[in-house]
């Protein structure tokens, strides 16, 4: 029998609580702009546990209790008086400061109140995208006009928020446009769907842009493609521009479902860690939210923490207001003038040497000068001084752009090792055998190479065990050679990989692995990611049949498995073998703009002892307006 959702006559009875009256589509802060998101406290701490932090920040996602579809909860009743005392204090310190509660579309706690025919099912069964909730069905539309009345009836009659934040939810034809009506087409409605939209800016005030930054740096998505895809977002959204990026630690594994397994001790001792251990990765992410208008927050991620009190001396760094917009500067990074200095970032994938106009202090190092490095993935903010320059140089890019023999190999780092050819071809590895980075020419042409499995529901197996990778160069190959193993809930896979790069331009990964534990697995993937922006309107190909890419999303099933399989855009032709057949979807369908060539050797019920050996060829082609002149390689 299905069951229909009648809220208490007391949800239906809302008074707009009194507060103060102010236009928050006004709200110009100076910057450094520094958000935080669910971990804010205000419903949860008083203004003296939590005013230090709270009159720093600038926009507010979440933190002051974050609703599941449990807004009957006798808790979101008695955080509200906590919250309207902190923010009365909040606006008079800082009145630019933007809050926006947390409401969660997809996900439900295990709340009977709601109509059993609200939960997704799958297999007759509900099922969980996070820790503690279950999904629920969106396409029902009474799912939505649940979510669009408790907005306007708990959020928006009271003036102490300035608008709402939708969580694991795209821009849509309904519930969005439905919201930015609200307050007489006045209310600040933002959301988070993961990646930047392309879409979405006539209703949207912005959004949460939830560790993209840190794809960018493993070399999933192309900097200059999210750059682009942010400062629209400051252009063309409605005002005031909210939109944030957030990133985490590259130290901090992205499992939700493991953290929830610790004791509160063991996630505040890693917190600790965790907030110093990444400093580049948070120079980054800031100097690249300096570029637009938008916010910045920096946490330990889903795998640990949002939301932590994280201050660094670069967020004191007084800036002011920006002279002008960004614009990308000849050797490929990016600059901003402001009033109270200058930033620049670099998105590419090598260190910059660069000069700066006037004598200046680096916020980060200290060092004092008009020459400065900035490596890959890096951004510096550099205040005018009249202090004496730092003595000696700064240190110097550590691999130029330009191969200078026709096949080479380096150690950027413990972490990084590089292999490539005079002919552009570019591979770069962690201490694990991951590839982060595969390019041509210094432009990202694919990514993957790397196994993905994981356990039901989604717990991704993890290397661990690490023995040191070997090196082996000659003039006609470039060998990497890694060892350890894959752990996943106590469970182990030991693999050996072995990564090599002949001067022609063909690299091959080759596993081989053996399973420790008998496993049952949810997912065991090898992969190849084709950017969508690069390679839509190419053709590919596979057992004698021919496809266009398509430039829009249609089936998703593109190429059905083939153990060879081509693809070809305006810059590069890549023609894969593989020892597993590989099938190509267009994994739009999945939210993210690529072609994914993939794989599946082993599910289900695996026997300890298995034995699977993995082997990718891969022939990368510079074409057309890819292309450059050819280095001569002696055979």
């Amino acid at each position: 029998m299905r069951t229909t959702f009648v809220p208490s006559l007391a949800a239906l009875v809302v008074t707009a609580t009194a507060c103060w009256a102010r236009d928050p589509t006004a709200v110009n802060p100076p910057f450094p702009r520094i958000g935080t998101c669910y971990g804010t406290g205000l419903g949860w701490k008083n203004w003296e546990q939590g005013k230090k932090w709270w009159s720093k920040v600038d926009l507010v996602f979440g933190g002051c209790y974050d609703l599941h579809y449990d807004w009957e909860h006798p808790r979101w009743k008695r955080v509200l008086a906590n919250v309207e005392e902190n923010l009365k204090q909040l606006r008079r310190i800082n009145p630019d400061c933007l809050v926006l509660p947390y409401v969660d579309v997809v996900e439900g706690p295990d709340n009977p109140n709601l109509p059993q025919h609200w939960w997704s099912l799958k297999d007759g069964e509900r099922w969980s995208g996070w820790p503690g909730f279950f999904r629920i069905n969106t396409d029902l539309p009474d799912v939505l006009q649940f979510n669009l009345d408790k907005t306007r009836e708990e959020i928006f009659t009271r003036n102490m928020f300035d608008g709402v934040f939708y969580d694991c939810w795209a821009p849509d034809d309904w519930l969005v446009p439905r919201t930015a009506q609200l307050r007489n087409g006045k209310a600040i409605v933002t959301l988070n769907c993961w990646n930047l939209p392309t879409t979405g800016f006539a209703h949207l005030n912005g959004c949460l842009a939830e560790d993209e930054i840190n794809r960018v740096v493993e070399g999933k998505v192309d900097f200059e493609d999210f750059l682009a895809r942010y400062l629209r977002w400051c252009r063309e959204s409605r005002r005031p521009v909210a939109t944030m990026l957030v990133c985490h630690p590259r130290t901090t594994r992205e499992d939700p479902w493991a953290n929830a397994k610790r004791t509160r001790e063991e996630r505040q001792a890693l917190i600790r860690k965790a907030r110093t251990a990444d400093p580049q990765m948070m120079r980054f992410g800031l100097t690249t939210a300096l570029m637009g208008d938008g916010y910045f927050s920096y946490d330990g991620g889903n795998g640990l923490s949002r939301g932590n009190w994280w201050w660094y001396p670069e967020y004191d760094a007084p800036l002011g207001y920006p002279k002008s917009p960004a614009h990308r500067r000849e050797d490929g990074l990016w600059e901003r003038r402001f009033d109270g200095g200058v930033v620049l970032v670099n998105g590419s994938n090598y260190d910059a040497a660069v000069r700066v106009p006037t004598n200046s202090r680096d916020v980060s190092t200290g060092r004092v000068g008009t020459q400065f490095t900035i490596p890959m993935y890096d951004g510096r903010i550099f205040l005018p001084t009249d202090a004496a320059p730092s003595p000696g140089g700064d240190t110097p890019p550590r691999l130029a752009r330009e191969a200078s023999r026709p096949l080479e190999a380096a150690r950027l780092s413990d972490h990084l090792l590089v292999a490539r050819t005079a002919r552009g071809l570019e591979l770069r590895f962690d201490r694990a055998g991951k590839p982060t980075h595969i390019l041509l020419h210094g432009r990202t042409v694919m990514t993957g190479g790397w196994p993905v499995i994981c356990n039901h529901p989604m717990h991704q197996y993890q290397p661990e065990s690490l023995t040191e990778p070997t090196i082996d160069v000659s003039s006609q190959e470039v060998t990497f050679a890694f060892k350890g193993q894959l752990v996943e809930g106590g469970k182990r896979i030991s693999y050996t990989q072995t990564a090599s790069l002949t001067p022609r331009n063909q690299f091959s990964l080759r596993y081989t692995f053996t399973v420790e534990d008998a496993l049952d697995l949810r997912m065991w993937r090898h992969y190849f990611f084709f950017p969508v922006s690069q390679f839509a309107g190419g053709e590919a190909k596979a057992e004698g049949r021919q496809i266009v890419l398509p430039e829009t999303l249609g089936d998703d099933k593109l190429l059905p498995s083939a153990t060879q399989v081509t693809i070809a855009g305006p810059h590069a032709r890549i023609a894969v073998t593989s020892s597993v057949p590989l099938g190509l979807v267009d994994h739009r369908k999945w939210g993210s703009a690529d072609f994914l060539l993939a794989g599946y050797p082993l599910s289900g019920a695996v026997p300890a002892g298995t034995k699977l050996t993995v082997e990718m060829t891969v022939q990368v082609t510079p074409t057309g307006a890819g292309g450059r002149k050819q280095v001569p390689v002696s055979d």
